[in-house]
């Protein structure tokens, strides 16, 4: 009887979401999916871009689906996403978020830059952020030194583990917080690494489009004896502690440095306040965008090396012919035109953001002669546009495709280049993008000067196929095993 009674009091929020939430009908092709539940049933709620991959062969780079009356419009190539976000007026009327449950529980009622709404408050906070992530990004020098510090210790942990078979996680990971830590609070600690992974790793999960979707609408589940019903308690208790470490951390070390300080003092250097519910929210958009992200990307080039020897002593040779003995750093980017290539392809390989952050219309609009309700949720399907078939065996590792027949970097005005969509398009692209481009550059740089990749003994490496990596809103290689052999010429 229970059971009865908990169907029929969903099956009436449903319907009455669905009298909501509709928007105006925008008439692009699309699945029609079943009434109320529209196609829910369809899809495996983690694995979304799978879907709108197989979707788009039938429907076109643009198409609609709804999900329990809500309408969702998908962008599938570079040439559609670059017209709707970047050209005026949809630029402005896309640059929204939709209203979400992880913004609004988890994030403080949407107190962040990546989750709130357009507005001119939204406006204000991206604009510092900005100009933070300009000085870690652009400017990297000021961390250049501290990252390659980490990068040492990354160093010395290939050296006492050569010649056996493990699953580089743990030192990427090290790498990664020892790094975050510096960045968000000026110093390394522990106990706020373990903070910051547990924080990231839950919101990854619940912050997926369709998963959240089913918290929004029921909120109720939270409360339930579920284990995806505790994340995001846990969440919030992690980002209060996060937040408590890093100001214990700073107030008795005296620290004048990191985005945490920056934000805490943005009344006098930036003129715009920021209270605690702020400070905590936006952290964790840098920690999501420092982390996952990061972690995907350089698991799955130490896979992709591993499984592909000959580009890897390709890298080698370049490097050693620009960088030689000394260091890597940021400027040595620009005389590395291979090493950029295969970061490029790796980022195109595993689009590790396959659906970005969604945008969400402010009012009614005009896309390709059809018109869109206010309400409807944009979808950028980097995914798809990443794996078209314009790029030509797109499942198959080929950094080649970035360069030209002198072994050059294609420019960003190239064809290709502008093909590539990684880090979103438009007024909510990716403030980190330039921070983890740097940062990846000079952990594969290190890496390839002090060691070579290669496949385990006592197990089989299996392929890296895109399409199998483990889900969430930045999707993740699968656990691995590898071995690292040093160099001769060891820094």
């Amino acid at each position: 009887m229970l059971e009865v009674i908990t169907v029929f009091i969903i099956l009436i929020l449903c319907l009455y979401h669905y009298w909501k939430s509709r928007p105006c009908a925008s008439n692009f092709p699309g699945p029609a999916g079943i009434p109320l539940f529209g196609v829910f049933f369809n899809v495996d709620l983690n694995r979304l871009h799978l879907k709108l991959y197989e979707w788009t062969l039938i429907y076109g780079n643009i198409f609609q689906f709804s999900v329990f009356g809500k309408s969702y419009i998908s962008l599938n190539s570079a040439d559609v996403i670059r017209d709707v976000l970047g050209l005026e007026p949809n630029a402005t009327i896309t640059a929204s978020r939709e209203p979400s449950f992880f913004g609004e529980y988890c994030l403080e009622n949407y107190s962040d830059i990546v989750f709130s709404p357009y507005d001119e408050e939204w406006a204000r906070r991206r604009k510092i952020g900005h100009q933070l992530l300009h000085t870690y990004g652009v400017g990297m020098h000021f961390l250049e030194d501290e990252i390659l510090q980490k990068l040492a210790d990354m160093k010395q942990f290939i050296r006492e583990n050569e010649g056996k078979d493990l699953d580089p996680h743990d030192m990427v990971e090290e790498f990664l917080f020892k790094n975050l830590s510096s960045l968000v609070a000026g110093t390394t600690d522990p106990q706020l690494q373990r903070l910051m992974k547990e924080v990231d790793e839950n919101a990854n999960e619940i912050a997926s489009p369709m998963v959240d979707l089913i918290f929004r609408m029921f909120p109720f589940l939270r409360f339930l004896p579920l284990s995806v019903a505790r994340k995001p308690s846990l969440v919030k208790f992690c980002m209060d502690e996060m937040l408590k470490i890093i100001k214990e951390l700073t107030n008795e070390g005296n620290i004048e440095r990191g985005i945490y300080y920056e934000l805490k003092n943005a009344k006098e250097r930036h003129g715009l306040h920021f209270t605690d519910n702020h400070i905590k929210a936006i952290l964790v958009n840098i920690i999501g965008a420092g982390f996952l992200t990061s972690r995907g990307t350089l698991m799955s080039l130490i896979l992709l090396l591993a499984k592909h020897p000959k580009i890897q002593t390709k890298i080698q040779s370049e490097i050693d012919d620009v960088i030689g003995e000394r260091e890597a750093h940021i400027k040595d980017r620009n005389s590395c035109p291979l090493t950029e290539a295969v970061i490029l392809e790796t980022l195109r390989y595993i689009s590790h953001a396959p659906l970005a952050i969604p945008h969400y219309t402010s009012e009614d609009c005009i896309i390709s002669g059809r018109t869109v309700g206010k309400g409807t949720t944009i979808i950028t399907n980097l995914w798809t546009n990443n794996h078209s078939d314009e790029w030509h065996d797109p499942f198959v590792f080929r950094p080649e495709r970035f360069m030209d027949d002198s072994g050059l970097l294609l420019p960003a005005t190239h064809p290709t280049r502008k093909r590539l969509l990684v880090f979103g398009f438009g007024k909510r692209a990716c403030l980190g993008e330039v921070f983890a481009k740097n940062r990846t550059f000079l952990f594969l740089a290190t890496m390839m000067q002090t060691c070579i990749i290669r496949k385990p003994l006592r197990e089989e490496l299996s392929d890296l196929d895109p399409r199998m990596m483990m889900p969430g809103v930045v999707l993740q290689p699968p656990p691995y095993k590898v071995q690292f052999k040093l160099r001769e010429r060891v820094l």
